[in-house]
C-alpha cells in the first residue's frame, strides 16, 4: 500500500496544491465563508477520488472512467490507442500527463478535480460579473455538492473539462459585450474550440454557440456621453470573419473525414435528423437494449406533427425522467430528486428572467437560450435517464445561476416564517 501511495505522488501533490490555491485566493475574495465553502466542496471531491483509487469503485466510476484511464495509460506507454471510443482527445490528454509524470489512477482523478475547481472559479467570476455576489456561497454549494458533480467530477471522466471550457466560452462572450474586454473574442473562440475537442456533439454545438454569443446583443454600450446602444459595422465584420473562418476550418475537417466529426458531417449533408434517429436506434437496440433506465422514445419523421410530438417527448423525458411511476430502486429515487430540483430551478430561472429588466433581462434571456439549445442537442442523442444525468452536468450551472438566487430566497423565507410561527406559539404558551 505504501508503495502504491508513493507511486501516486503527482496525485497527492495536486491535492495539496488545490487547497493552497484556494487559500491564496482568500485574500482576493476577502470572504471567509466563500473560502470555507470552496474548501469543503474540494475536500468532498478528494475524499471520493481517494475512496475510488484505494478502497472500492464508487457507483458511476466504472465502465467509461475505467476505460478512459486504461487507454490513457496505453497511450502513455505505446503512443497509440488500440480502440476507437470517440474520446481520443481526452485519452491522449491523460496519456500526455501520465507520460510526463506517472500513469497513476489517483493522478488522473485529481486532474479532473483541478478542472472542476477551475470551473468553480469561473462560476464565482460569473456570479460577481452578473451582480449576484450575495448568493455566491449558496450557489457554489448548490453547484459543487450535487452528487453527480461530486462523483463524475472526481474520477477519470471528461465532464469536468467540458463544463470548464463551456463556462469559459460563455464568460468571455459576456465580457466581449458588456465590457468589450481586449482579447475576449479570441478567448471565447479558443474556449469553445477546446470544449468541442472533448466531444463530437460539442463541435456541432460550437457552431451555434459562437454566433449566439457574438450576435445576441444588437447594441453595444457606449462610453461617450451621448451613449445609447450601438452595434458598429466594423465589429460586425470582425465577428463575421471569425465565424466564417471557424466554419471553413471545420468544413475542411469534415471533407477530410477527420475522426470525431461525424455529427457535423451529418448536419452539413442535411442528414442531421437521420443521424439522430440512427444513433437512438443503435443505443436502444444494440448498445443497451435492456437498460432499465431506457425511456423508449423514438424520433418519428413521417410527418411534421409526428416529428414535433416525438422530439418534444424526447426533450421532456431528457429533462425530467424518471417520473414517479418509473421509480424501482434507490438510484431511481436519487434521479427523481435531481430531476425535481432541475424542474424547480428551470421554473425559478424563467421567473427570474421574467422579473428582470433592461440589459439584465437580455443576459438572462441569452443564458436561457444557451441552456435550452444545449439540452435540446443532448436530448436528441440520449435514450435513458442514466446517461442524461451525465449530460446535465454541462448545463446545470446555468440554471443554478439563474434560478438559484430565487430558490435561496424562497427557502430562507420559509425558514423565517417557520421561526416566526414558533416564536408566536412560545409567547402564547
Amino acid at each position: 500500500m505504501t508503495e502504491i501511495i508513493l507511486n501516486d505522488w503527482p496525485g497527492w501533490l495536486l491535492i495539496l496544491l488545490s487547497f493552497y490555491v484556494v487559500i491564496r485566493l482568500r485574500k482576493k475574495w476577502k470572504d471567509d465563508n466563500l473560502t470555507f465553502a470552496l474548501c469543503f466542496v474540494l475536500a468532498m471531491h478528494h475524499v471520493l477520488a481517494l475512496t475510488n483509487a484505494y478502497l472500492f469503485t464508487i457507483h458511476g466510476a466504472d465502465a467509461d472512467a475505467v476505460r478512459f484511464h486504461r487507454l490513457g495509460v496505453e497511450w502513455a506507454v505505446s503512443g497509440k490507442l488500440s480502440v476507437s471510443s470517440g474520446a481520443e482527445f481526452y485519452q491522449q490528454l491523460l496519456g500526455i500527463f501520465y507520460r510526463i509524470f506517472s500513469p497513476s489512477h489517483l493522478f488522473g482523478e485529481e486532474l479532473s478535480i483541478i478542472a472542476f475547481l477551475f470551473a468553480c472559479f469561473v462560476l464565482i467570476k460569473l456570479i460577481d460579473f452578473l451582480n449576484i455576489t450575495r448568493y455566491r456561497v449558496g450557489l457554489l454549494l448548490l453547484f459543487g455538492l450535487l452528487p453527480t458533480n461530486l462523483v463524475l467530477g472526481s474520477v477519470t471522466m471528461r465532464e469536468s473539462y467540458q463544463i470548464l471550457f463551456f463556462m469559459l466560452a460563455v464568460y468571455w462572450g459576456l465580457r466581449f459585450h458588456l465590457e468589450y474586454t481586449k482579447g475576449a473574442m479570441i478567448f471565447c473562440v479558443f474556449s469553445a474550440i477546446i470544449m468541442g475537442c472533448f466531444h463530437g456533439a460539442l463541435i456541432l454545438y460550437m457552431l451555434f454557440l459562437l454566433p449566439v454569443l457574438f450576435l445576441w446583443f444588437p447594441k453595444q454600450v457606449s462610453n461617450s456621453s451621448d451613449s445609447g446602444w450601438r452595434f458598429t459595422r466594423k465589429r460586425f465584420i470582425v465577428i463575421s470573419a471569425i465565424l466564417i473562418l471557424i466554419i471553413g476550418i471545420l468544413t475542411i475537417g469534415v471533407l477530410l473525414e477527420i475522426q470525431g466529426l461525424w455529427e457535423l458531417a451529418s448536419v452539413f449533408s442535411g442528414k442531421g435528423l437521420k443521424y439522430a434517429m440512427d444513433h437512438r436506434t443503435i443505443l436502444m437496440s444494440e448498445v443497451a437494449p435492456d437498460a432499465r433506465a431506457n425511456y423508449g422514445i423514438m424520433l418519428d419523421t413521417s410527418s411534421l406533427g409526428s416529428l414535433i410530438k416525438t422530439t418534444s417527448l424526447a426533450y421532456i423525458y431528457y429533462l425530467f425522467a424518471p417520473f414517479p411511476w418509473q421509480i424501482t430502486n434507490w438510484l431511481d429515487v436519487y434521479a427523481f430528486a435531481e430531476s425535481l430540483l432541475r424542474f424547480v430551478l428551470i421554473l425559478f430561472s424563467i421567473i427570474s428572467w421574467y422579473r428582470a429588466e433592461g440589459m439584465k433581462r437580455s443576459i438572462w434571456g441569452l443564458l436561457l437560450v444557451i441552456y435550452i439549445s444545449m439540452t435540446c442537442l443532448w436530448a436528441m442523442g440520449t435514450v435513458n435517464y442514466g446517461t442524461s444525468i451525465r449530460h446535465h452536468l454541462l448545463t446545470n450551472w446555468i440554471i443554478v445561476i439563474l434560478g438559484g438566487p430565487v430558490l435561496i430566497d424562497f427557502v430562507l423565507r420559509q425558514f423565517r416564517k417557520k421561526s416566526l410561527i414558533l416564536k408566536t406559539i412560545k409567547r402564547g404558551v
